[in-house]
């Protein structure tokens, strides 16, 4: 899907949030001699058609693609010139080549990249003058296979032979580009709280998070505050909030103590928790026409109520609902909701290359809003995927770089330009009109209920 831009003059597009990304990518994809992307003793013997850079290049296509199959990123990579023409349409050598790709080393590019994007954010962009990340965690499903079920067991619910393994993602996303900065996931059975203890390292002293009721806890909140980072999250709904105590900072607004009252159990001993924990609990109402939620109290450790009051507050957890939408995009619109490797290894890699792609197409929002002068969250990201798609295929046509650049500008306009409709405060039904077909559900092993057909 990438042309072949490296080593060429990227002062076109110097300024953008692209030049950064494209800096990356010449750092990743234009050294040959760059190692630590491949495992060891792969990739190693020259004249190959599947070299590292063709891919990385052929899997970074794939999982951009509309159509994710190997057999059409073989064919797309000759079509394109990133394999020889005489090279076998079977997907076999690809799908070896793609198994030299180290899992670790294409998750820190994840971090590498979302740093350097989410570095292009202005001030204005930022709340109270302050970085946000937000918390968010999904479930991705992957081929039933004995490896994968090994690894990330499908649901207990769920009888032997009827389900699918599962992954449980927690991402930590930049609110001023929408950028993935971390993540980390393992199995089903972990909680929230043990996924984000991982993440930890990646907040940094200044930052807020903002999570969801999940993310609240006496230990989450101790600890990130221990490091120098506010929470904001909506309270759990097993604590219970009595106005009434506290210091009083306004109307259903008040700083009340949280005792310890356990250890908790993703937490080891070593780590020092305090006994006492002063948070700020405060009633925020929603007044949007057709949501669910009309009220909701929220927990943090931002304190004074004059620097953040009640309204400033409020508003970093509404845009929260609407950054839902964030990991739907890496999920539904990009495909990745369920994975289509075959072992764990893939798996992580597959996951680690989607996220890449995902913020490829971010920083392209962001630019599209910084030089059109345009809010960020109304920047459409399937738009802007279809785009990118559309230009660099333009190169492929046979533009040189400086002309493929060139357009650049003008695909910026074009996206900046089709927003789509603002709709506030739209109301609609949590409902689907159209109906599924009335199959069976699969309730036992496919080979028993296949004997079961041969034998009647």
């Amino acid at each position: 899907m990438l042309p072949t831009i490296f080593g060429s003059s990227l002062a076109q597009v110097k300024g953008t949030t692209l030049h950064v990304v494209l800096r990356r990518f010449d750092a990743w994809l234009g050294d040959a001699k760059r190692r630590d992307l491949a495992k060891p003793k792969s990739f190693v013997r020259s004249g190959r058609p599947y070299s590292l850079r063709a891919t990385l290049l052929l899997f970074l296509s794939q999982c951009l693609g509309d159509d994710k199959s190997c057999r059409t990123a073989v064919a797309r990579g000759k079509s394109e010139g990133i394999l020889p023409a005489d090279t076998s349409p079977k997907t076999s050598a690809y799908c070896r080549a793609r198994d030299g790709l180290c899992d670790v080393a294409l998750k820190k590019e994840v971090e590498a990249m979302g740093d350097a994007i989410d570095a292009q954010a202005r001030p204005e962009d930022l709340w109270c003058n302050r970085p946000v990340k937000v918390l968010d965690g999904s479930g991705i499903s992957m081929p039933d296979t004995p490896e994968n079920q090994e690894a990330y067991p499908q649901p207990s619910t769920q009888a032997p032979g009827c389900g699918f393994p599962m992954l449980y993602l927690v991402a930590v996303m930049s609110l001023a580009t929408g950028v993935v900065l971390r993540y980390v996931a393992d199995r089903l059975g972990f909680h929230e709280q043990n996924l984000l203890h991982r993440l930890h390292p990646a907040l940094q002293r200044g930052d807020v998070a903002l999570g969801d009721r999940g993310f609240c806890s006496f230990g989450t909140m101790a600890l990130l505050l221990k490091a120098g980072v506010d929470s904001v999250f909506r309270i759990h709904q097993r604590r219970k909030t009595d106005f009434r105590k506290g210091r009083r900072l306004g109307p259903r607004d008040h700083v009340v103590e949280w005792v310890r009252s356990s250890w908790p159990q993703w937490l080891s001993r070593d780590a020092e928790l305090p006994l006492l924990l002063k948070v700020r609990e405060l009633y925020v109402e929603i007044k949007v026409r057709g949501f669910r939620t009309r009220y909701v109290t929220l927990a943090t450790t931002l304190l004074d109520s004059r620097e953040y009051p009640a309204e400033s507050l409020a508003e970093p957890y509404l845009r929260r609902w609407s950054m839902e939408l964030w990991l739907r995009h890496v999920k539904i619109t990009l495909g990745m909701d369920i994975l289509r490797t075959q072992t764990p290894e893939r798996i992580r890699a597959e996951l680690a290359m989607s996220i890449i792609g995902y913020n490829l197409v971010r920083a392209v929002m962001l630019d599209a809003a910084h030089t059109k002068h345009v809010p960020l969250d109304r920047v459409s990201f399937k738009s802007a995927l279809s785009r990118v798609r559309l230009w660099c295929h333009r190169h492929i046509e046979g533009l040189d770089v400086n002309a493929w650049l060139s357009h650049y500008p003008s695909l910026l306009d074009d996206l900046a330009r089709d927003l789509p409709p603002l709709r506030p405060n739209r109301v609609e039904p949590r409902a689907k009109k159209r109906r599924p077909k009335e199959y069976d559900l699969l309730n036992r092993p496919r080979a028993e209920m296949r004997a079961q057909l041969l034998n009647a």
